[in-house]
């Protein structure tokens, strides 16, 4: 008899014999491949938010599995993704003092297209161990073009301007809320975000990011 095979790696979709453990997500290649080419240590500056940090590059493996995670269902890489944005929250907590968590909003169209936020999902798992409320605070305005269709920065910031609402009338006033996100490319985007979380009343308001477009 052949191999059985169980799980397969989160980046490279190589398959783990059955008994290996399912705490196990990425092969030995990939799990070196992180630690040398994809922790991301910049300092990432987001307009108006007090602090930002995202623990991974968008690009190689890391890039295709979000784009997985992202575009073709692949709800099950939000486990690994959520746990080395936890990792890189805990590093903040002290200075942070979180009291809320929110994510960044999708348009209905990709929600019923995809089933779910991917944000929403990491969200979720990042504040369930910290015991934080996890709340959907903003919304998309309607008619927004896609972020990633914009030729460059000055048509990203201007596509992004007032992209983002408030959900409700939920009252941030003087909390410390961390906005949680996928991908972080120019931060226009995050940074609408950011702006409407102030005018809802947060104090001070902080970016989580899975992951960061590195600079050319």
């Amino acid at each position: 008899m052949g191999i059985l095979y169980g799980h397969r790696c989160v980046l490279c979709g190589a398959d783990f014999p059955v008994t290996t453990s399912r705490t196990l997500q990425l092969c030995p290649d990939c799990a070196a491949a992180v630690r040398r080419e994809y922790r991301c240590n910049e300092v990432i500056s987001i307009a108006g938010a007090d602090g930002t940090i995202a623990p991974l590059y968008y690009r190689g493996t890391v890039q295709n599995a979000m784009k997985r995670f992202k575009f073709n269902g692949a709800a099950y890489c939000a486990d690994w993704f959520a746990a080395q944005m936890s990792v890189a929250l805990t590093s903040q907590l002290e200075e942070w003092q979180p009291d809320l968590i929110t994510y960044m909003p999708i348009g209905f169209l990709h929600y019923r297209k995809r089933g779910y936020n991917q944000a929403e999902l990491l969200a979720k798992l990042i504040a369930k161990p910290l015991s934080l409320p996890c709340e959907a605070t903003l919304r998309k305005r309607w008619f927004v073009g896609k972020q990633s269709a914009q030729k460059n920065y000055a048509a990203r910031q201007s596509n992004a301007k007032d992209a983002v609402l408030p959900k409700g009338s939920v009252d941030l006033t003087g909390k410390s809320v961390v906005l949680v996100d996928d991908i972080i490319t120019t931060g226009a985007t995050a940074a609408a975000a950011v702006k409407a979380l102030r005018e809802m009343g947060a104090s001070r308001v902080y970016v989580l990011a899975a992951t960061f477009t590195p600079r050319k």
